[in-house]
């Protein structure tokens, strides 16, 4: 009797002695709100300073990134390295820079820069499910986690996490709790309408703030006795507060997120912390205010998670938060990264028209290859910069011992027509606005290469009808022919034809048909071989009659161009250099050979926010006719400031200048994402009819002061003063027609 009565004292000895070392399992809910977000790294920071351990996350948009960096077994240090040095901004817009297109894309783009969310197939006119297809956003959070493996539940995790995002069919929460981590972050940041949703296991999945934007009822699920709330959601504006028709959409929305919010407050107890830091003043975009959101979450959380600490403390707290931290370590050890990796194996999930051999010799990627994150993703970049894509995603894999490389093509499914516009002004304030509208279709993929039937249509100054098939013939897309029709009539003033008359205008109504077949080295350099016909109609007003001119014959030209902007590079190399061996047969004239030379140049360089820009062009025609049948012409801001915009023609131009421009400011907003730059130009050239009148001593000097905002969507906006030695001229700017 003795020896049982003992022994069931140990037991209970020893169940009293676990019960008081066991700690509380601390569970932590991180709101939505975009770059308000950041207040929870400040949070975080004061867990770790108080060795207040956490055992469970879970977080919804922006609170989903900042729970997966902490569950992976982040510190704070590296969690505020790593979000600090992304350029959030770049995740809500989707279009590669103009560096990495294709030289045809780069033309195209910056001729008709007003990209259209428009597209037809066979079920009509379509739209995308997103304003951005959420490209850029998944190479973020692919980078942020080193292209983790799938886990089979993220239970798995150095701390198990939990994302929520939004079934959009059903309009409920949906917890991710297994997968690929970046692609469950991906979900629950997806904004309706600005971020196309994602699909993931048979569903459309949405941001989760809709539904539940402060995730404590999933931490209770998973087991936790404290939780710690962090609300960083928007809160409902006042009476005095509604002062527009979006202020009243903007509530309803905020009253979605926050009724949501209010409903996961109530399910707190006294011994839950509620943490809401004051982020008045920073609003879901403004990313680079993420630093005060950090003070705030500290300023918010510092009392609270010090009364925390003392209520959870133990005298053996140092001892158990390091063990705590240990364990964590050993379980992020165990996670499968892949920041450097050997490319063993490609799958390849093709839902495009492209072929796969199109696709992997784009990609570029080699077997046995040593490759970092980085790179990886610049090839992904380049396969992308196609144009033809909605999405290009991976995602690698350890197969018996070989890493695989997992890749996902989505073809856009809102086309393969699409459409774009341009829009152009230039204004002088005095006698002349040059104003042109035009409306551009492409239809895409027509055969395995790409090939594209491209279309457009112009009216104002300028009357242009244009049409072009473009197909590549191999693999590798360096091969291409293209065969195409054009229709432009446009007005023009002739100056120089005569002492007795200033100019004389002229009406040019040209018929152009070309065919090319082209050698791309490069994506950004083009060799050209074909042969153009161009037949003609020159009208000079207030004279009878008119002359009608047929121009054909071989050319050669070359393109080479890497500038990351067209109108304000700061980075590249442009050079454009064509010859045409035409022979011109103007009506009442015999035929002569009439060959056409032109070159063009761009040179930036320069430090900081100063840079500069060395540009010129030289041009030749060798037409007898009294009015040049390829007149070449300067005259406008940049081509001899100060003169009228083609007010310089003849047989011969050469220019040469350098123009300065310094950052003014940079515009970042959801709205508007442009730079401000000043500057100014000093040019030198000349117009002349014989090639034995060039000389530096008739050519003319000009300059020009100017202010502009080159948008992404317009293109540059300019107002521009230009000079010369005889004229000076007011302009205004609206796309890159200069």
């Amino acid at each position: 009797m003795p020896q049982l009565r003992k022994a069931v004292w140990f037991i209970l000895l020893l169940f009293v002695a676990t019960t008081a070392v066991a700690r509380p399992k601390i569970g932590l809910a991180l709101s939505g709100g975009g770059a308000k977000g950041a207040a929870h790294l400040g949070v975080i920071q004061l867990l770790e300073q108080q060795q207040i351990p956490v055992d469970y996350v879970a977080g919804t948009s922006m609170g989903a990134y900042f729970g997966a960096m902490l569950a992976m077994g982040y510190s704070a240090q590296e969690i505020e390295a790593l979000t600090f040095s992304i350029h959030w901004e770049s995740g809500f817009v989707d279009e590669v820079t103009r560096s990495e297109l294709s030289l045809r894309s780069k033309k195209q783009k910056d001729d008709y820069q007003i990209s259209l969310p428009l597209g037809v197939n066979q079920d009509g006119v379509q739209i995308p499910k997103g304003a951005v297809q959420g490209q850029t956003m998944a190479e973020i959070l692919r980078f942020a986690t080193s292209n983790l493996e799938a886990l089979e539940s993220f239970d798995e995790l150095a701390i198990p996490y939990r994302a929520v995002a939004t079934d959009m069919a059903a309009m409920t929460p949906y917890i991710l709790k297994r997968g690929d981590l970046a692609v469950a972050m991906q979900a629950s940041m997806s904004v309706p309408g600005a971020l196309r949703p994602v699909e993931l296991d048979g569903r459309l999945l949405s941001d989760g703030g809709v539904v539940n934007n402060m995730p404590v009822d999933v931490l209770k699920k998973m087991g936790a006795d404290i939780i710690i709330a962090v609300d960083i959601g928007a809160r409902l504006k006042t009476q005095e507060e509604l002062n527009s028709a979006v202020d009243v959409v903007d509530q309803l929305s905020v009253f979605l997120t926050r009724s949501g919010t209010e409903r996961q407050i109530a399910l707190l107890t006294s011994e839950d912390l509620l943490i809401s830091p004051d982020v008045t003043g920073i609003d879901t975009a403004d990313f680079s205010l993420m630093p005060l959101a950090v003070e705030r979450g500290r300023q918010a959380g510092s009392a609270p998670i010090a009364e925390l600490a003392k209520r959870i403390g133990s005298a053996d707290q140092g001892k158990e938060y390091l063990a705590y931290q240990q364990e964590v370590e050993q379980r992020r050890a165990q996670l499968k990264l892949h920041a450097e990796f050997v490319v063993n194996r490609i799958e390849l999930n093709n839902k495009s028209g492209l072929s796969d051999e199109v696709i992997l010799s784009r990609l570029q990627l080699n077997q046995g290859e040593l490759l970092s994150k980085a790179q990886l993703e610049e090839k992904i970049s380049q396969l992308y910069a196609l144009g033809t894509f909605e999405r290009v995603d991976y995602r690698i894999s350890t197969e018996q011992g070989e890493n695989v490389i997992h890749l996902d093509t989505q073809e856009k499914r809102w086309g393969p027509g699409y459409f774009d516009m341009k829009f152009g002004l230039q204004e002088n304030f005095t006698d002349r606005t040059e104003a042109n509208m035009g409306l551009g279709f492409t239809l895409t993929n027509l055969n395995q290469y790409g090939a594209e039937w491209r279309n457009e249509f112009e009216i104002g100054s300028i009357k242009r009808l244009f049409t072009e098939y473009y197909t590549p013939f191999t693999d590798n897309l360096k091969y291409a022919w293209l065969a195409s029709a054009e229709y432009d009539k446009r007005s023009r003033r002739l100056y120089g034809l005569s002492e007795d008359v200033e100019y004389l205008e002229a009406n040019f109504s040209d018929t152009t048909f070309l065919t090319q077949v082209s050698w791309n080295y490069k994506p950004w350099q083009e060799w050209g071989l074909g042969l153009a016909a161009k037949h003609g109609d020159i009208e000079l007003k207030g004279l009878s009659g008119d002359a009608r001119y047929w121009l054909y014959g071989p050319y050669l030209k070359f393109d080479y161009d890497t500038l990351n902007s067209w109108a304000f590079p700061t980075q590249g190399k442009m050079l454009d250099v064509g010859l045409t061996l035409y022979h011109e047969d103007v009506q009442g004239f015999s035929s002569v050979l009439a060959p056409s030379f032109e070159t063009r140049w761009k040179v930036p360089f320069g430090w900081n926010k100063h840079n500069f820009n060395w540009f010129g062009e030289y041009g030749s025609t060798g037409s007898d006719f009294v009015v040049p049948t390829d007149a070449q012409d300067l005259g406008g801001f940049l081509r001899l400031s100060g003169f009228k915009y083609e007010q310089l023609s003849g047989r011969y131009k050469a220019l040469t200048g350098l123009m300065y421009f310094y950052q003014l400011h940079y515009f970042q907003s959801p709205v508007l994402q442009a730079p401000v730059f000043v500057g100014g130009s000093l040019e030198n050239g000349g117009v002349w009819n014989s090639y034995d009148d060039i000389s530096y001593s008739s050519a003319l000097w000009a300059g020009s002061i100017f202010a502009a905002l080159d948008t992404s969507v317009l293109g540059p906006v300019v107002l521009a003063y230009g000079h010369n030695e005889s004229e000076q001229t007011l302009y205004l700017f609206i796309g890159n027609d200069f």
